[in-house]
């Protein structure tokens, strides 16, 4: 999507004017969960353990590249996951599709090949999630299945789901589409598993960053958790050379002019990482899932050009780019309450599995 509308973060006379629209949006969105609580609706039923990984507001606040992270915890522990997704980005799949080395965001979504080509798991795409677990269990070996966003996908049936917000915007206004930036009332959060809130990267070393006023009083419920305790956070790490594969620290780059490119959620965090690592950031913000053209990428010097993984995946299809294009690899570091947290539900999970 294009950028996020600067009323969402406030109830001025914008918000104001739409929110009669936001609260019949609100009631249909409480009938329809109201509908699968009295069992007139029914989630389809899975043999496979299904964790969502979903936001409850508009644009990027981290799942994804949190998704993997639980991926990676999770083989460790023994276990084989795989991932489902809608495909965002790519052609809608009414039957399941589990990838393969051939598939391009092109043919699956970008977020989805990310997803694949960084963790080796199997992952299916199909607009139905509920059929692409269905055919992951079939299909597949694996024995655990995380999904990547669904959250308000309450056919799916889970075990459990959690929450990502951003820190930084919180949950905007408090109020749901168009009036806010909410896909569900803030009621929703009572009924998570687990909030974990993505913490912007600053440069320094510091626990105590400030979160958004609407954080605290989403974390009301979660007695033994505060705000502080469940949080990830995102910095930039090392620097991969799209035509070479030539991999080097970020740190070769320090007080360099570059042109940053962004076509995600949330652009504008991607630009604060590399000033917080002490880059001159000239940004280049594109709508989320952007289908890339040469063009794009051409701004008339020999400045390097730093774009997400994401993007990196959008790219390996096109000829006659630039030569210092780097994709910037992410290193997602979670705080000690959030490690605990994962650890208390992988063994939940394992009791359940092994009894």
């Amino acid at each position: 999507m294009s950028a996020i509308p600067g009323f969402w973060q406030v109830r001025n006379w914008r918000a104001c004017l739409l929110w009669p629209v936001s609260w019949v949006f609100s009631l249909l969105l409480r009938l329809r969960r109201l509908l699968y609580r009295l069992g007139i609706l029914h989630a389809k039923p899975s043999s496979l353990p299904v964790i969502v990984v979903g936001n409850l507001s508009v644009g990027g606040t981290g799942k994804t590249p949190l998704c993997a992270e639980l991926v990676s915890r999770f083989q460790k522990a023994g276990w084989k996951p795989a991932i489902v997704s809608r495909g965002y980005g790519g052609p809608r799949h009414e039957q399941a599709h589990l990838l393969t080395t051939a598939d391009t965001p092109a043919t699956a979504g970008d977020e989805p090949v990310m997803l694949f080509q960084q963790t080796g798991v199997p992952v299916c795409v199909c607009v139905d999630r509920a059929a692409a677990v269905e055919r992951v269990a079939a299909d597949t070996e694996a024995d655990v299945v995380f999904s990547d966003d669904g959250l308000q996908h309450l056919r799916m049936a889970r075990v459990a789901d959690i929450v990502v917000i951003d820190g930084v915007r919180g949950l905007g206004n408090r109020w749901v589409m168009p009036a806010g930036p909410l896909r569900e009332p803030p009621s929703r959060l009572s009924q998570a598993d687990l909030l974990v809130v993505q913490e912007p990267f600053t440069g320094q070393e510091s626990t105590s960053a400030t979160f958004h006023h609407s954080l605290h009083k989403a974390f009301g419920r979660f007695a033994d958790h505060s705000v502080q305790a469940m949080t990830f956070q995102l910095r930039p790490g090392t620097l991969r050379q799209l035509n070479t594969g030539h991999s080097t620290d970020i740190s070769t780059l320090a007080g360099r002019r570059v042109h940053a490119v962004a076509g995600i959620g949330n652009p504008q965090r991607f630009f604060d990482s590399l000033a917080a690592s002490g880059l001159q950031v000239e940004p280049h913000p594109l709508p989320d899932h952007h289908h890339f053209v040469v063009d794009d990428l051409s701004f008339g010097d020999d400045d390097p050009i730093l774009i997400t993984s994401k993007d990196a995946v959008k790219l390996q299809s096109l000829t006659g780019l630039p030569a210092q294009i780097h994709e910037v690899a992410t290193q997602i570091r979670l705080s000690d309450g959030l490690c605990e947290a994962i650890d208390t539900l992988e063994r939940s999970l394992r009791q359940c599995r092994d009894s």
